[in-house]
């Protein structure tokens, strides 16, 4: 997730390349002064801690080098750094994780760095968990897993709770308990014009309804967020594989087992070839499932076994655990190095003509040296995530079943013109399987590629995140490729 999501929150430069080109070679625009006033530090790139500083999740933006990384080690120093940045007409980022698929916590200006803002605190009177701006999902771990209760959040653990709250919230409590921003009560943040404010249903409510799903990097720098908890027990943890056979039908089943079980049940079911190398035949494509289910293991047996008599799992893993060790079992650091991602939400299900064409593209797969073991998944956004209306918050996608993922990923083994066959294969893949989708697409999977993005992340909240800009944020200070325009387009 942005930072899941994406994953983490980012406000990256305009899209102006020529505005970047003159702001990052317009002399030292007061660095020194920045530097001097921050608690934090500012890293220039001649600092031993600025390469590694520098890097981001995805590493295709490995390439976007900041002018300066400003380190900050309070408020006081955010509000420091878009001070300098609107002074100078700087373009920025700020970065709560670093996890924007569509590299949207990079940037050739100043880099806002949130990171060391990372406190959480758990108080049980009334049962809310607070988080500053640069916590990640294993910071939050490390400490509500202390006690019976718990946020729904994501899997990584390196990704900012900031940006995986503002995208919306997918994780496999989601069918359970909503999204991660279902749970947010209030959140503070500095705006445009230098102001801290909080945002919550009583103070700011508007805006309150805005950083519920519109993504990271369009209103403000969030610098705490206060959620409202969840009592946990003990749960089921399952991870299932099938043999390289009735590809169809096993995804057809395990999309009925999670919309007849949607609260019960949280899947992320996919179709996964067996090794590297081009075009895997159906021999090579195998079915698998992974997930929760909020029962005990007998129960969950019971569901499962119809799938079992269609054919044998090469391999299951059920398990009884509590809810805290089963996410240890559940995180996952991927996707890593070079990706590349494109998502669709599904009202129901993907029929079997449309899962027959997912995996004649997965046989088109041109190759490379990484396993693409994440061709075609299905993550299970139904359930709770249901409870809420459409125009409750920005989070526009009530009432589907799935989030319909396809990706790719390289290696440095892999030469230029087998990047670019990739590439063509995912774009002419996700393409196809429009006829198949609704038009919508999650925020917190950002494709720098997508057409009328903002209706596919927005839908019909768009005119009102757009007057929501307007309001908080009239400049445009905070903008970015895909950030809320003034004005609907």
């Amino acid at each position: 997730m942005r930072a899941g999501a994406a994953a983490g929150a980012a406000i990256a430069a305009a899209p102006d390349a020529a505005f970047a080109r003159i702001a990052v070679n317009s002399g030292d625009g007061g660095l020194p002064a920045l530097a001097r006033d921050m608690e934090g530090r500012l890293l220039l790139p001649d600092d031993h801690a600025y390469r590694y500083s520098a890097r981001s999740n995805n590493a295709r933006y490995d390439g976007v080098l900041p002018r300066a990384i400003a380190l900050c080690a309070s408020e006081g120093d955010i509000i420091q750094c878009l001070s300098w940045a609107r002074d100078n007409r700087e373009v920025f980022a700020v970065r709560s994780g670093g996890h924007s698929y569509a590299g949207y916590s990079t940037t050739p200006g100043l880099l806002i760095d949130v990171r060391a803002l990372r406190r959480v605190s758990v108080n049980l009177d009334d049962q809310t968990l607070t988080v500053q701006g640069g916590a990640t999902n294993q910071d939050v771990a490390d400490v509500a897993s202390a006690y019976p209760f718990a946020i729904p959040s994501g899997r990584c653990p390196t990704v900012g709770v900031t940006g995986l709250t503002l995208g919306g919230g997918w994780g496999f409590a989601s069918t359970r308990s909503g999204l991660t921003c279902d749970r947010l009560l209030s959140t503070d943040l500095v705006l445009a014009n230098l102001e801290p404010i909080t945002a919550s249903a009583e103070s700011n409510a508007d805006l309150f309804w805005a950083v519920r799903g519109s993504g990271g990097g369009n209103f403000g720098i969030h610098t705490s967020l206060t959620y409202r908890m969840v009592p946990v027990g003990n749960v089921t943890v399952f991870n299932i594989f099938w043999p390289a056979q009735k590809q169809v039908e096993m995804m057809l089943a395990l999309q009925d087992l999670q919309i007849r079980n949607a609260r019960d049940i949280s899947t992320r079911s996919k179709v996964a070839t067996l090794q590297a190398g081009p075009f895997p035949r159906r021999d090579q494509l195998a079915a698998q499932t992974l997930g929760v289910f909020y029962g005990e293991e007998r129960a969950f047996r019971e569901l499962i076994q119809p799938l079992f008599r269609m054919l044998e799992p090469a391999r299951a893993y059920i398990k009884p655990m509590s809810y805290w060790e089963a996410r240890d079992y559940l995180v996952t650091d991927d996707p890593q190095g070079f990706f590349d991602i494109r998502s669709s939400m599904i009202r129901e299900r993907l029929a079997a003509d449309a899962l027959e064409v997912s995996l004649s593209w997965m046989s088109k797969w041109p190759g490379g040296a990484v396993r693409q073991a994440n061709m075609g998944i299905l993550f299970a956004i139904g359930g709770a995530v249901g409870d809420k209306r459409v125009d409750e918050t920005a989070y526009v996608h009530r009432g589907c079943n799935f989030i319909f993922e396809m990706e790719r990923a390289w290696s440095p083994l892999d030469p230029p013109h087998l990047v670019e066959q990739q590439a063509r294969w995912l774009d002419d893949y996700f393409a196809d399987m429009q006829r198949f989708v609704l038009p919508r697409s999650y925020v917190n999977f950002p494709d720098r590629g997508l057409k009328d993005w903002q209706h596919a992340y927005y839908g019909e909240n768009l005119a009102r995140l757009s007057g929501v800009k307007r309001r908080y944020d009239p400049e445009n200070l905070f903008r970015f490729a895909q950030s809320i325009p003034l004005s609907p387009g």
